[in-house]
């Protein structure tokens, strides 16, 4: 006879075992929608089917009591509980009105002092005792007219339940469709339950909720967990992950690789699943100084504190930039996000975008800020920054160099006999000229309409002339063919030096324009295509 109730007993103690795990997750999650709700739940429920197993175990009237009592610590709240949590899953901007809270917490309360105090008021049960099933003894009681108010409020409450959620159910689509689907069929099991026992056609006697408690369970964990508040939301912030056009990598404090989406493998073709959980810098080889940049940017933050976590979204940037196959270069900007597990730092997200559409068109601002349009020289304003820049290191070096300035002969004629195009074709012409005969150091500008001005540094006077006079005569030699048309072009020169030596020094830089201004005036004067030192 002990068998049974004995193999009975263990059953719901496994019961009670599943139905605490899935309490515990529901804690751990229980910011989520509806999770703090089936925490409740269990552990209510935990605390019934405990007390349920004892009671069938025990032999004497006293200790079947004692049980009894116990599971009515947790039994009567349940059904409040399960009306709490189908509001809080098909309602969630609204709260339940104060009063329909009162009364779905203090009936269930009522009812559990009430048991407790029975025998002084015989409301929940006028008579106990214990009846034999044929294999254990079971507690048999007569109800009183509490039992019948707690049975009436069990009733209300799992038709309540079950309204809500075939309500939920036709008003929703897709997953929370499915969702409420089964969230519905599972308050059937109790509201057929309670039925069961009323009309007293369970087998041996015993409690049919205790059985069926863990079907509810499961199938209200499945559907919070498969379909939306503790699976959806999980699931598609990884589908975020994936479809964000930013690259994401994912470090830990050693920065081995931890995880990474699409994007990223977009841009470091190096990134593989394979290589999770080796160092980054294997995984990112196509840029080498990024895992450099990463590292010292990574060190400003301390270990164990997240003072730097909202400044780090603005100011841990840096750029990196990454030669294609196609020669192109692709430039990028990372933003460090440091990970923490409360007050613990344990790894690090990077953010990747690519700002190339970006970088270029400042390239192309800077470019258009720095040169000439039309010839691709240095314009006027960045030609007298560099000059100056150089002069300055000539100064500190005691170093040479020379200035000249050149003026294309008869230009306004060009304009006037061969029209403005012409004329803009051999400007172009020129600055290419001198482009190729000049050093890569060289500084080459146009200074104004036909006028263009350089700088050699480094070089002694001689040298200077040397070069200056290959110029002049590449002008005169070259032939500026213009729509079949030849043009005759040469130029005016004139130069001066910069020196610099212990004792004495030459021209600053508006000095030196002004002297090779006066040079090349000269040289037109005295018949044009020569070259004046002044």
């Amino acid at each position: 006879m002990g068998q049974i109730n004995n193999f009975l007993s263990g059953f719901f103690y496994i019961e009670a075992f599943i139905i605490f795990i899935l309490g515990f997750y529901s804690w751990r999650r229980r910011k989520v929608p509806g999770a703090f709700q089936l925490f409740l739940m269990c552990i209510s429920a935990v605390i019934y089917i405990f007390g349920y197993s004892m009671e069938i175990v025990s032999v004497s009237l006293q200790n079947v009591n004692l049980w009894s009592k116990v599971q009515y610590l947790g039994l009567p709240f349940m059904p409040s509980l399960w009306v709490v949590q189908a509001h809080s899953l098909s309602f969630r901007n609204k709260k339940i009105g104060r009063p329909y809270r009162v009364i779905l917490f203090i009936i269930p309360l009522l009812i559990c002092i009430f048991r407790w105090t029975n025998e002084y008021h015989r409301l929940m049960y006028k008579t106990i005792s214990l009846v034999n099933n044929g294999y254990f003894d079971v507690l048999y009681f007569e109800g009183g007219i509490l039992y019948y108010v707690y049975c009436i409020f069990f009733f209300s409450c799992a038709i309540i339940s079950i309204v809500i959620y075939y309500h939920a159910f036709l008003e929703s689509t897709g997953y929370m469709r499915k969702q409420f689907r089964i969230m519905f069929y599972a308050s059937m099991i109790p509201f057929a339950s309670l039925i069961f026992d009323q009309l007293e056609i369970v087998p041996l006697g015993m409690d049919c909720g205790a059985f069926g408690i863990i079907f509810i369970y499961i199938l209200f964990a499945y559907a919070i967990y498969r379909y939306d508040m503790m699976h959806i939301i999980p699931l598609s912030r990884e589908k975020i992950f994936e479809w964000i056009y930013d690259g994401a990598i994912v470090v830990d404090l050693n920065y081995n690789l931890k995880d990474f989406n699409h994007a990223a493998k977009q841009i470091f073709q190096s990134l593989d699943k394979s290589l999770i959980g080796t160092e980054v810098e294997l995984c990112t080889n196509e840029c080498p100084e990024f895992f450099e940049l990463l590292k010292d940017l990574n060190s400003k933050h301390k270990l164990y504190s997240t003072q730097n976590l909202e400044k780090s979204l603005t100011e841990d940037v840096f750029e990196f930039s990454i030669n294609t196959l196609k020669e192109n270069i692709k430039y990028f900007k990372a933003r460090l996000r440091p990970l923490y597990d409360k007050d613990l730092r344990i790894g690090s997200t990077i953010l990747i975008t690519d700002i190339t559409k970006e970088k270029e068109m400042l390239i192309e601002l800077e470019r258009i800020a720095q040169l000439d349009g039309l010839t691709g020289i240095l314009n006027r304003r960045y030609f007298i920054e560099l000059a100056n820049d150089e002069l300055d290191r000539l100064l500190k070096q005691c170093g040479n160099g020379v200035m000249f300035m050149f003026d294309i002969d008869y230009f306004k004629r060009i304009n006037d006999t061969y029209g403005h195009q012409a004329g803009d074709y051999v400007l172009k012409e020129i600055a290419s000229i001198v482009k190729s005969i000049i050093r890569a150091n060289d500084l080459l500008g146009r200074y104004g309409g036909e006028e263009f001005i350089a700088f050699l540094p480094d070089l002694s006077l001689n040298q200077a002339m040397i070069i200056v006079e290959r110029i002049r005569a590449a002008f005169e030699n070259h032939t500026f063919n213009y729509k079949d048309k030849f043009i005759k072009v040469t130029a005016s020169f004139g130069v001066s030096e910069y020196y610099k030596h212990e004792h004495e020094s030459y021209c600053s830089f508006d000095e030196m324009v002004m002297h090779a201004d006066s040079g090349l005036y000269e040289a037109k004067k005295s018949g044009r295509n020569k070259i004046f030192l002044q």
